[in-house]
């Protein structure tokens, strides 16, 4: 007897499965792209515990007769291709009938379907085997209803993340399709609780607003291009409006969503280094292309697109997005610290800078710093920029060449770090708050416990009531530069939420490099003499003014003697 056996279709289910089921958006993303091809108008997603003990998609698309609601669960049974050239010409999301029956095999699924109002039929499925099918009333479209999810295969359960987290994946997918298919009318509700929803009236500054806040909608700018093998079209926020995750960039493909690093990259350049470093941009793209030229089916999840004639479209992406910020000035007023004011004296700015014209500024927090056998600033003589990067002085001993970007990293850095370390009383309130927001697959991790761990760093967040992903800025730390609040508040969310097992004493180190780096003049920025004296003071008050927190030289000095030596003029 031979030992190769075809497997049972109930197996075969449960190994696809494993590919197309991973996580519970996976689900969430199958049902929804089935009522995106019924042509649904309305797309209702309820949750109980985040999906983990049910998922429900209601749609009022074309529904199901007896026949189809029947079929759909038998294994690579679909409406959507007939023959090799469909599978090359593919306009739908789904295609393959695997997802329910595979969904089907390893849960518990009600169907109830009907293609008008009235008359209905449901079926019922658990673990791969039909269990009911009876008739019965409902509205026109179709609901599944998908509960005990991974109950007989408890390998695959446990790789499940945090209720927070999938509930954060499920919104995150969610507001993707949103924005593709602004035209459906979007609701997630979890536990009876309302996260999201759209009007489906077309308006895409509505749900942009609805995702990312007022003020990011109103900077979103629209382009488009076209070349001989793509179309392409889409928003781009103002560089101002950037954050600290790549989640806030969105690919659509033939209305398919899809994930793709190597364009994301292509959006970073296209900002023509506008951005902050390791800050990015917000960004939605949707690309039209001939089915022939990609192909779809190379993911389970259908989640990647292999692309014929790549590097045109990266061409065309670069040049339609980057074309918004050819003319596009980022110009930041100073903001200088009011004399008799109630508040703890703040940094002073000048082209985003750290640079006071006082050294004694740096002594903000009641001790200075030591200075350990320092040259005295007043001794070196200020005598250019060398490619707007390189400040030059010159003293009795020779040349000094200073890296002004390490310089202001380093002074910062110690500035942060000595903050950090003091007690609370350097916390104040703010008169006014402060509103911050966040995509609601993020909103949703800044719970009880995480506002808590904040507050340990000085920071107080709180919900604003009826907007889950708006949050309230009560208290700040008084080391927070006057003028950029939100983005620090911003910048240590997103670091506390991607390092949450990280050492504290590593985590205050981390962040204060983290911030000292981001917030520093940039090479290529010019500064005037008034700004690379208070830069050289303020760094002979650092404990180490040789390196930057990385660890890269800060300054550099030649001998004049050596100087001297290479144009002949001594021994």
């Amino acid at each position: 007897m031979g030992k190769i056996m075809q497997l049972e279709p109930r197996l075969q289910n449960m190994i696809a499965a494993g590919e197309v089921v991973e996580r519970l958006a996976n689900v969430v993303k199958e049902l929804v792209e089935n009522a995106i091809d019924a042509e649904a108008t309305m797309i209702d997603i309820a949750l109980e515990e985040s999906g983990f003990k049910k998922i429900v998609v209601q749609d009022n698309g074309s529904g199901m007769d007896e026949a189809d609601a029947s079929a759909c669960f038998n294994r690579h049974a679909t409406s959507k291709i007939r023959s090799e050239y469909d599978l090359f010409h593919i306009h739908s999301l789904g295609f393959r009938g695997e997802a329910l029956p595979a969904i089907a095999s390893v849960s518990h699924v009600v169907l109830t379907t009907t293609q008008s109002d009235g008359a209905a039929i449901q079926i019922i499925y658990q673990d791969g085997r039909l269990i009911d099918k009876t008739s019965t009333s409902a509205k026109k479209g179709t609901r599944v209803e998908v509960s005990r999810l991974f109950y007989h295969t408890p390998a695959r359960y446990k790789y499940l993340k945090s209720p927070q987290t999938e509930l954060g994946e499920i919104l995150s997918l969610v507001n993707a399709y949103a924005i593709g298919h602004p035209k459906i009318a979007f609701s997630i509700m979890n536990n009876g609780k309302s996260y999201f929803h759209t009007s489906g009236s077309g308006d895409m500054r509505e749900i942009f607003a609805r995702i990312y806040g007022l003020e990011v909608a109103k900077s979103m700018q629209f382009f488009s291009g076209s070349n001989r093998d793509y179309r392409i079209s889409g928003y781009a926020a103002s560089p101002l409006e950037n954050r600290a995750s790549r989640k806030y960039m969105s690919i659509f493909v033939n209305h398919r969503v899809i994930k793709n690093y190597p364009l994301t990259q292509v959006f970073e350049r296209a900002y023509h280094q506008k951005l902050p470093i390791k800050r990015y941009p917000i960004v939605h793209l949707d690309i039209e292309v001939d089915p022939q030229l990609i192909d779809v089916n190379v993911h389970p999840n259908k989640l990647e697109i292999k692309f014929s004639e790549i590097e045109s479209l990266h061409a065309l992406i670069y040049s339609s997005i980057s074309n918004l910020f050819v003319s596009y000035r980022i110009t930041e007023t100073a903001h200088l610290a009011n004399e008799g004011s109630d508040h703890p004296k703040q940094e002073r700015y000048f082209n985003q800078t750290l640079l006071e014209t006082d050294p004694k500024d740096f002594d903000t927090f009641t001790e200075r710093f030591e200075v350990r056998d320092a040259q005295d600033a007043r001794e070196l003589a200020y005598i250019g920029q060398l490619h707007g990067t390189y400040l030059i002085f010159q003293n009795s001993e020779g040349m000094w060449l200073i890296d002004q970007h390490a310089a202001a990293e380093r002074i910062r850095y110690e500035l942060y770090r000595k903050a950090m370390s003091l007690p609370m009383k350097t916390v104040y309130d703010l008169l006014i708050p402060l509103e911050v927001s966040f995509k609601d697959d993020i909103a949703i991790h800044i719970d009880t416990d995480f506002r808590k761990r904040l507050e340990v760093w000085g920071v107080t967040l709180v919900p604003m009531e009826g907007a889950e992903s708006r949050f309230q800025v009560l208290q700040i730390p008084s080391w927070f530069a006057q003028g950029q609040e939100i983005a620090f508040v911003e910048e240590m969310v997103m670091y506390l939420l991607d390092h949450q097992s990280m050492d504290p004493g590593a985590l205050q180190d981390e962040i204060a490099i983290l911030l000292a780096c981001k917030r520093s003049i940039k090479a290529n920025q010019y500064v005037d003499s008034r700004e690379a004296y208070s830069l050289v003071s303020q760094l002979e008050l650092c404990t180490n003014p040789d390196t930057c927190p990385h660890g890269r030289p800060i300054r550099v000095m030649f001998r004049l003697k050596d100087i001297e030596k290479w144009f002949k003029r001594a021994e």
